[in-house]
């Protein structure tokens, strides 16, 4: 019987050693369950962004077993979840070779010998980029923004799923659509000189103030919908409403057709046949009761367009 036993206390010892995994040369993380923790950069291509920028290893977990052991990671049929990305086109490019969601079962990884080396997967997300309006993708630092599901086997008789939950270090905004706000280009406002008696303590009042006028254009013919511009930004310390600038008694309001547009929000506007524009005006402004201190100011901030 203890004969008996010590068989199944064997058989169980080989159920539950799975690899382990690493991220940029950093610590190992062993489980079926691996949480690694990725910086993300979106790397434009030819109609898609990769979203790579780390290097993630795995080997085969030293036990002490014997040497011919080896791990073999396959995809598994439709292992891969990321919701965030999920309303864009996407895929795994493994091995420089292109996968579109859902990506089949049975696609070599990795090989992984009992030899204590790790083995660069060389496994990244991507997205297609599409002609016609999209929402951005906002991934926050913390975010866990996928998980990929692989089915290891071995040459031991070994078989299990493991999840890799990848975990964002950092935050990105990505803009999958190729439609463009002024072609791409800088969109500068400049205040000139201005004497600061006349700055207005309010959007409304103030007179200091600079139109733009804004071009949308979508590569794909016919494209006809409702889009979103979102000025995105930091706001000034006395006023929500209004972008900070590096003069901290100043800020500058956006409006469109009259309506102020605070940073963070966005205003709803219209493409027609693959183009729209708009004009929109910026409002210097102070902070109430200041007197800003004079010399050269600046503030910066990004249109993304979106859809309702």
């Amino acid at each position: 019987m203890k004969y008996l036993t010590g068989i199944v206390l064997l058989l169980l010892m080989q159920v539950v050693t799975a690899s382990e995994c690493r991220v940029n040369g950093g610590p190992w993380v062993s489980g079926t369950w691996v949480p690694v923790t990725v910086p993300v950069i979106a790397n434009p291509s030819t109609g898609r962004i990769d979203l790579d920028g780390f290097r993630l290893e795995c080997r085969y977990t030293p036990d002490g077993g014997p040497s011919s052991r080896k791990d073999f990671w396959h995809t598994t049929a439709g292992g891969v979840y990321a919701p965030e990305l999920g309303r864009y086109k996407m895929g795994l490019r493994i091995h420089n070779r292109d996968y579109l969601s859902p990506v089949p079962g049975g696609i070599h990884i990795a090989t992984m010998p009992n030899n204590g080396i790790g083995v660069d997967l060389g496994t990244y997300l991507y997205i297609l980029t599409q002609g016609v309006p999209g929402s951005p993708i906002n991934i926050r630092a913390g975010d866990e923004f996928a998980t990929i599901t692989v089915l290891q086997s071995s040459n031991y008789g070994n078989e299990r799923n493991i999840y890799i939950h990848l975990t964002a270090a950092n935050s990105l905004i990505i803009e999958p659509s190729t439609c463009t706000i002024n072609n791409n280009q800088p969109i500068e406002v400049n205040f000139n000189n201005v004497d600061r008696t006349q700055i207005g303590e309010s959007v409304s009042s103030t007179p200091i103030r600079v139109d733009k006028r804004l071009d949308y254009r979508c590569p794909d013919a016919g494209i006809t919908l409702p889009i979103t511009i979102t000025f995105k930004g930091l706001p000034a310390s006395f006023n929500t409403g209004v972008l900070g600038m590096s003069n901290p008694n100043l800020g500058a309001g956006l409006l469109r057709a009259g309506t102020q547009v605070a940073p963070g929000r966005s205003f709803q506007t219209n493409i027609y046949n693959s183009s729209g524009s708009d004009t929109v005006t910026f409002a210097l402004i102070r902070k109430p009761g200041s007197t800003p201190a004079t010399g050269a100011f600046s503030g910066s901030a990004t249109l993304v367009m979106g859809v309702p």
